[in-house]
């Protein structure tokens, strides 16, 4: 049997006109010259071939009698006017078509948020949708200014006027970014800065959905439990969620308690079996380190 890879004339030397690669196995050449993938963008991109008559479009036509190229053939078999903004119209260096918005154009001539908006709305125009995304910190300060306050309290109730959070603190898209906490907003507009991280927009009238510039401040995570706690809103003794306790349990080991020079001449260990908690807790109870404010 003959060796046929000392003779040359048994090698398939036949490459790609295009890329200049030979044929493998999964990309064989097709047409005779071209492997499959620069085949196809051979006959997308032949210089020989009349470019597609639709007005900026500069693919080559469709072979036979069509003056268009594949996919504004497509278009128009499909009812659709081929020189309406081909789908294949790039949007490099364009700017969104909603007029109010400067974002670059991504998909069919709209950024990335309108684009994804109007597909979540089943192919709506965002322009009329969306024209209060382009709203600046100005307008909302004016808006907040706007709302009435309470002649009593006197807090600028924000609800039915903006929409609001999960936790009842309004909120607003201002130039078309995510949503923000009016609170902070205006925090940050009467500092004449932005609001330094991990940083809260705390309240005076502690009002949620109070957009008062008077009744706001700067504060950190520290300060604002500061306040809760010196305005006595903290959770303790029965508000505690994990509290096992009472008062009149608090009462009752304050007042059986012996005390003693170990753990066996103290009833602690009894205490805490009988009420079920840990006994840890029986002294902080008696030391007053928990449960201060019951006598």
């Amino acid at each position: 049997m003959a060796d046929i890879t000392a003779c040359p004339a048994a090698i398939d030397t036949t490459v790609c006109d295009v890329c200049g690669k030979p044929p493998e196995p999964d990309n064989r050449l097709k047409g005779g010259a071209h492997i499959r993938y620069c085949y196809q963008w051979r006959r997308r991109n032949d210089p020989t071939r009349p470019k597609c008559t639709t007005s900026d479009c500069g693919r080559p036509a469709r072979a036979g009698k069509s003056a268009l190229c594949d996919r504004c053939y497509q278009r128009a078999q499909r009812g659709n006017a081929p020189a309406a903004r081909p789908f294949h119209q790039r949007n490099k260096g364009e700017t969104c078509k909603v007029e109010w918005c400067t974002g670059e154009a991504r998909k069919k001539g709209w950024c990335e948020d309108c684009y994804g908006w109007s597909w979540n709305n089943g192919g709506a125009d965002p322009t009329a949708r969306r024209y209060r995304y382009n709203r600046t910190v100005q307008d909302v300060v004016a808006l907040v200014l706007s709302i009435e306050p309470d002649p009593i309290t006197g807090c600028r109730d924000a609800t039915g006027v903006f929409s609001t959070d999960a936790w009842g603190y309004p909120v607003a898209s201002v130039a078309g970014k995510a949503s923000t906490r009016i609170t902070r907003l205006v925090v940050e507009h009467n500092l004449g800065r932005p609001m330094m991280r991990a940083t809260h927009a705390c309240h005076t009238c502690d009002n949620p959905p109070c957009v008062e510039p008077t009744h706001l401040w700067e504060g950190t995570p520290a300060q604002n439990s500061h306040d809760r706690d010196t305005k006595g809103r903290g959770a303790r003794g029965v508000t505690h969620g994990r509290s096992r306790l009472d008062p009149d349990k608090v009462r009752a080991i304050r007042a059986r308690y012996v005390p003693g020079t170990n753990q066996h001449d103290s009833n602690v260990a009894a205490l805490a079996r009988e009420v079920g908690v840990k006994p840890q807790a029986i002294r902080d109870v008696v030391r007053r380190r928990t449960w201060a404010h019951i006598e």
